[in-house]
Order: structure tokens, then sequence, then C-alpha cells
């Protein structure tokens, strides 16, 4: 038996009583537990509802391929995000974020950074204090750095040129050319980045947590970033995301 934080990403039925869950954790990355009675169980229902935060106490044992399967033996919420469900949009933005977390999905690895920024965006946005438009863009960008698609935002990747008043962004190869230096600028995968571009994405890539939300920028700015960051989760990722087509609606 073990003791570990985590967030509930996903709930599915397992018979009439039970559920299991899956949760992000820092240290075993996501994992998924069998809640006995779940669905009926007041003691269990608040911590392991969608988005909670919890204090898990877990039983593990080995299958018959010798994978580790986790049961819950008691919990305690910590962060229960309730303003969420108290707003469609921001429910439906949620569930966004979460379907992305699991689109990356990786078991038995750190996953500490993630969870930070997932506690992050969900905290921002149960609170109302920040752009949702702006925590969709933040999320999209630096989850995707942390789960290993980080750009070499650095500068040119022939000249070394820090910044010009046009940057290319080449999505197939995820690196920087200046105007003089870019090869091929009508290419599908060439996205143009001003300066004040340039330092957003440079912003939300590679500065310190504590940082990453204290910003705000124009409407004509947070346009830009939004089809950036949707272009470049759709080009990493090549999925479709249901949640996001339903966030747009509402």
């Amino acid at each position: 038996m073990f003791t570990l934080m985590g967030l509930i990403l996903r709930e599915n039925d397992r018979g009439e009583t039970s559920k299991s869950v899956t949760v992000l954790t820092a240290e075993k990355g996501f994992i998924d537990v069998f809640v006995r009675g779940g669905k009926k169980s007041t003691k269990n229902s608040s911590p392991t509802q969608l988005f909670a935060y919890s204090k898990l106490c877990l039983d593990e044992k080995k299958n018959s391929k010798n994978q580790s399967v986790y049961y819950l033996n008691s919990c305690e919420s910590d962060k229960l995000f309730y303003n969420l469900r108290l707003d469609a949009k921001r429910m439906a933005l949620a569930s966004y974020f979460s379907e992305l977390l699991m689109y990356i999905r990786t078991e038995d690895a750190s996953c500490g950074e993630i969870l930070r920024l997932a506690l992050n965006t969900l905290y921002f946005l149960n609170e109302g204090e920040k752009d949702m438009e702006l925590l969709k863009s933040i999320f999209e960008f630096r989850l995707l750095c942390e789960a290993g698609f980080r750009p070499a935002l650095l500068g040119c990747s022939v000249c070394m040129t820090y910044e010009a008043d046009i940057m290319h962004f080449n999505l197939s190869t995820g690196m920087l050319e200046c105007d003089k230096c870019c090869y091929n600028p009508d290419s599908i995968y060439d996205i143009e980045l001003d300066k004040t571009m340039l330092y957003i994405i440079r912003f939300i890539a590679l500065t310190e947590y504590k940082r990453l939300f204290a910003f705000k920028i124009s409407e004509k700015y947070q346009k830009k970033l939004t089809a950036f960051t949707e272009r470049f989760v759709k080009y990493n990722l090549k999925g479709k995301f249901p949640t996001l087509d339903f966030y747009r609606l509402l």
C-alpha cells in the first residue's frame, strides 16, 4: 500500500456499483485505479470525481501479464475545482484539457511538470481570473513542450540570428529561420512570426512556472496565438478533439 496525490482525468463505469478512474500523478504518470463501489459510495465519490485533486491510498497488485493494477483503499480530496461545474464553457474547456492529457498519456514516467501545468491551468480557469482563450493557448503549447515537442526557439537555425522583423517557424522541423535564411516561405508548414509573436511563444515555451500565467496580450495577438497553438497541436498530435469542437459551439 502506498499514497500519492493525483488529478482525476476520467471516470469509467465498471459494473453496476464500481468504477475506474484515470489519474495523473507526478511519480507514476497516468494510472488507472479501480474504485470498488465507487458509483454509490458517498465517502469516495467526491475525491474521485472528475477534476478532483486528491490524496489516494492505493493497493498495487500484479495481473497475469505482470502489469501493475491499482485499487483504491482510501482517499481524501485536496482541491475539487468546484466552479468549473457551474459554467458549461469552462467545463468544456477543462474537458478539452483532459482530452489532450489523455492523448499524450505516458505510464511509469515522471510527470511532475505536466501535473503542475494542469493544476495551475485548472486553478485559473476555476477562479475565472484569466482570459479563457489565453489559458487554452498556454496549456496547449506548454503541454506539448513538456511532452517532448518543445521547438528550437533560440534563434535562426541557419545564421543564429536571435530575432528579426519577421521570423519563420517551420512546423515540420520545429525550427526558426530568419526572413533572409528562410528556404521556402511558401511552405504549408511555414508560420510567419513578428517580434511580438516570437516573444509570446518563447515566453510560453521557456519561462518558469511562477511567471507563466503572469501576462496579458491584445485581442489581435490572441487570435494569432490561438491559430498558432491549434496548428501546433494538430500537426504534432494528428488527432481530432471533439471537446474542442464542443467548446467552440458554446
